[in-house]
Formats: C-alpha cells, sequence, structure tokens
C-alpha cells in the first residue's frame, strides 16, 4: 500500500466549500494520500495512527499545496507550428501576411496536420504534455479538428486515445469535425457526412467523450449547431461549443438548449443569454491566452459571467495559433487583462476546469475520497502564482496518488 504524507501545509487550497473562501483555504493541514486517493485532511497530529512506516513524508510547512490544474479547452494534437504567420502579425495586417504566405490560419493547421505522420504527431503531442504536467496540469482535453476529412479527423481521435494510454495526465478527447467543414462537399453535405459516416465509427471505437461545434458568423449557424450537437448526442458524445466568439448568433441559446458541459471564447455573450447558460449548467471557458494572441478586438467581460451566476473554467485553448501550455500564464492574463481575482482564477483552473468536463465528483478539489491530482507550489502564498509573472513555481506533481514530478 502506497502512502504520501503532505505534512503540515502552509496553504492548503482544497477548493471545497467546507471553507469560507471561495478556493477553500486552509492552513497548517496535512493530506494523507493512499494508493491512487485522498484517504485523510487533518491536523498532522490526528493522522499518526494512519500513517504506515514506509510512508512518503513531503514537509508542506513552506509550501501551497494545490489541485492539480484541469485544462478543459485544448487543440493539442495537430502538424507544425505557424510560428512564421504568428510573427509576421506583430507587424502586418492579416491581408498582407495572406499575401505573402500560400495557406494561413486554419487552412495551414489543417494542411500540416493532414501531412504529418502518426509517429510525428505522437511525439510532438508527448512533448507537449510532459511539459504541461511539469506546470502542473494533471488533466486536459484535447479537440480533432484540423482535418475536416474523414481520415485525419479520425486519425487524430485515434491518436488521442493512444496517448491516454501512454501520458500521465487523464485525457478527455471531442470530435470537432465543425471546426469547418469541406468546401468542395459543401456545407450542407458535410453535416450530413459528418452524422452518417463518422459519428458512428466514433461511437463504435469509443474516440471521443464530447463532440464540439463553432457557432459563429462564417462557421455554423445556430439552427446546424443544435442538430449537430443533439444527433452527436445519440451517439454518446456530451455537446460543447465554441461559441460568440467574434459574434453572437445565438450558439449561446444552443448551448442552454442542449443543456452543453461547456462553451469556450464567449467575447459576445449577453447577460441574458448568460444567465440561460447559467440555469442549463453550461461552465464558460474563459480563454485569456487567444484573447491576448489574436489582439481581440472584445475580450470576454467577467461582469457578464458574475452577474450570471454562471460557472466558469479557464483554458490554455493551446492550438497553433495560440501556443499557450501554461495554465499559470493564462490565469495571470485572466487576471491582469480581464479583472478576475486571484481566487476566481485558481477555482477556474481546477474545479472550474473540472466542472466543465463534468468531472468535478473524482477530480479539481482535494477532498477524502477523491483522486489524489495535486500540485506542490514553492512558495508560502498562493497570490504568487498569478504575481511572479513567467515563473514556473510547480516543485512536485502528484498524479493519482504517485510523484510524477
Amino acid at each position: 500500500m502506497q502512502q504520501i504524507l503532505l505534512k503540515n501545509c502552509k496553504q492548503l487550497l482544497t477548493m471545497e466549500s467546507d471553507c469560507q473562501s471561495l478556493i477553500g483555504l486552509k492552513e497548517c493541514m496535512s493530506v494523507l494520500i493512499e494508493n491512487e486517493k485522498i484517504k485523510k485532511i487533518d491536523k498532522f497530529q490526528n493522522l499518526s495512527e494512519d500513517i504506515q512506516k514506509d510512508c512518503n513524508i513531503i514537509d508542506c510547512s513552506s509550501k501551497v499545496v494545490m489541485p492539480g490544474y484541469v485544462d478543459a479547452h485544448t487543440h493539442l494534437i495537430f502538424g507544425k507550428s505557424r510560428v512564421e504567420e504568428y510573427c509576421l502579425g506583430f507587424t502586418k495586417t492579416s491581408q498582407d501576411i495572406k499575401k505573402i504566405l500560400p495557406r494561413t490560419g486554419l487552412a495551414l493547421s489543417m494542411y500540416y496536420t493532414k501531412n504529418a505522420s502518426d509517429e510525428e504527431l505522437i511525439t510532438s503531442s508527448t512533448e507537449k504534455l510532459n511539459r504541461m504536467l511539469k506546470n502542473g496540469t494533471t488533466t486536459i482535453e484535447i479537440k480533432s479538428g484540423y482535418g475536416i476529412d474523414k481520415n485525419t479527423e479520425l486519425k487524430q481521435l485515434r491518436l488521442i486515445k493512444k496517448l491516454k494510454d501512454t501520458s500521465k495526465q487523464t485525457i478527455f478527447s471531442t470530435y470537432l469535425g465543425a471546426h469547418y467543414w469541406d468546401t468542395n462537399m459543401g456545407k450542407q453535405k458535410y453535416i450530413e457526412f459528418m452524422i452518417k459516416e463518422v459519428m458512428p465509427i466514433i461511437k463504435d471505437e469509443n474516440l471521443a467523450q464530447f463532440s464540439d461545434v463553432w457557432c459563429d458568423d462564417g462557421y455554423y449557424t445556430a439552427e446546424e449547431s443544435e442538430t449537430i450537437l443533439e444527433t452527436a448526442k445519440k451517439y454518446g458524445m456530451i455537446p460543447t461549443l465554441h461559441t460568440e466568439c467574434y459574434s453572437a448568433i445565438g450558439g449561446a441559446r444552443v448551448a442552454a438548449k442542449v443543456k452543453a458541459a461547456n462553451a469556450g471564447h464567449l467575447n459576445y455573450l449577453s447577460l441574458e443569454d448568460a444567465k440561460l447558460m447559467s440555469k442549463a449548467g453550461v461552465v464558460g471557458i474563459l480563454i485569456p491566452t487567444t484573447d491576448f494572441s489574436v489582439r481581440h478586438p472584445k475580450p470576454f467581460n467577467i461582469e457578464i459571467l458574475r452577474n450570471a451566476n454562471m460557472k466558469m473554467a479557464i483554458a490554455t485553448n493551446l492550438n497553433p495559433g495560440n501556443w499557450a501550455e501554461s495554465m499559470a500564464f493564462s490565469m495571470q492574463l485572466a487576471c491582469r487583462n480581464h479583472s478576475m481575482s486571484t481566487e476566481e482564477a485558481i477555482y477556474s483552473a481546477t474545479m472550474g476546469g473540472a466542472q466543465a468536463l463534468r468531472i468535478e465528483d473524482m477530480y479539481g478539489s482535494i477532498k477524502e475520497g477523491k483522486y489524489a491530482d495535486i500540485q506542490i507550489i514553492n512558495t508560502d502564498d498562493y497570490r504568487d502564482i498569478v504575481y511572479k509573472l513567467a515563473v514556473n513555481l510547480v516543485e512536485t506533481v502528484i498524479k493519482t496518488g504517485s510523484i510524477v514530478i
């Protein structure tokens, strides 16, 4: 029987509601981990009868101890980077860049991903996952969406399934065939293609837990998104959305209607629609890295989500046009650029992410009986996480009861 004791944590951030603070702050408490799960949380002197002789005791008297990050919105598996396009964007307009490069944006990511070998995609994805683990991310969602065609979409999902078997993190997969559509096929035929040809295979091979649609001007309409997501539900996939990113065309109301697990971006979200989503239990995933990297003309408004009493998550949205692997960096941007409080950001990056993936019963907080997904932060003040910019303060990472970093 494997035991780890996190002794005398200077600050223990449980994310549980048995404390007055949002982050469930407790001081000078100890956490006893047994096998994969958290066995007890108590004062050290009250745990003596439970501690075995070979227990691995870690002194946390000058440390912050908190749950591992849950990154609930990424596009982690893709081909080559878009570094040239990104750097040209510092000084040139998108129209100028299109004159210089033969492909840009989503089309370039699709081209690189379609032409990458399985080995290349697995190697590059594993490298990203390992770096993210060192930065405290213990659970991560990964989308397809850089194929559009049947073979590449299924390739991405099958490789994500392989990553689940080899990665130390817990991974959830999402079918994002509705990232765009095959322009030769046409949108309506492509929707039929997704429903009739791709979704049955996804169900048979258990390739995705979630289905996603980009509901925005120039992508999928609200009606089309509802059709796709309702069908995906019949194939065992939980609905999620990219919506209200560059326009408001009804995606938020679709999210509420289909009772989506989450909806991401939300830059153009109205208070009325936020209240509908909140009532339906939809978690709003906020992506400060993208607002930063694309210089978004309308950054997301945290006050709308607060006033709607909406559950919130923060994610990296790691993708070729927004290469962000650090949840701490995402939190720092959320606080400085979007006026989130430190406590809101920490909760959104842990318990909020778990709620967005509907796994909060076993992940996202430090509670007796839950999986021991925990990070030890090399500071005695949790506010340093958002204060010390571009500094990785993660000292130790525990995943399902085992020290992995």
